[in-house]
């Protein structure tokens, strides 16, 4: 088969052999040109499949530090809970005189427990305060380091026109006690 294509050459005149060199040179180009679109084009795909699988890394590595911080906010809140020696009653009887409020009626209610944590509440009610006051005792009630807060709040105005009636159940989160 060499000599046959040997004898076919030699047989050509240097008009076609120049001819089937540009031929050969050209196929060779569109050859090698095709390969490195073709190749390049794989690249760029398997590029951009990298770049966005970097992006999705990234953010699945925001979401596990926004969940370890709020995991270490539950773990701090559940030692919190489990410190909490916070007796209503003297919490509330100093927070009324910090404030200069007159209660009228305070009531413990029974105390709900759901899983590990029971919820202590006590219903407290004040006759004739004005709103300032009001709002100023309630801001002094909630306290996160106790973990006191009101839990319901029921405000009327009173037939005088000038002050409020509140109703109100101030509850604070404790460790349930095993039975």
């Amino acid at each position: 088969m060499k000599e046959r294509i040997a004898a076919y050459l030699e047989g050509l005149t240097s008009r076609e052999k120049t001819i089937l060199v540009a031929f050969g040179g050209i196929l060779a180009f569109f050859l090698v040109a095709g390969t490195y679109l073709l190749l390049d084009g794989a690249v760029e795909k398997r590029r951009a499949d990298l770049e966005e699988k970097s992006v999705l890394l990234a953010r699945i590595e925001g979401y596990r530090e926004h969940f370890r911080q709020a995991r270490e906010r539950e773990n701090q809140l559940l030692l919190a809970i489990q410190s909490n020696q916070t007796n209503l009653n003297s919490y509330l009887n100093g927070v009324r005189e910090t404030y200069g409020i007159e209660i009228a009626t305070i009531k413990e209610l029974k105390p709900e427990k759901k899983g590990d944590l029971q919820k202590e509440m006590i219903e407290v009610g004040i006759r004739a305060i004005e709103m300032p006051t009001l709002m100023s005792f309630l801001y002094g009630l909630e306290n996160k380091a106790r973990l006191v807060f009101v839990d319901a709040l029921n405000i009327k105005k009173r037939f005088d026109g000038k002050n409020y009636e509140a109703s109100l159940v101030v509850a604070t989160l404790k460790e349930a006690a095993e039975k």
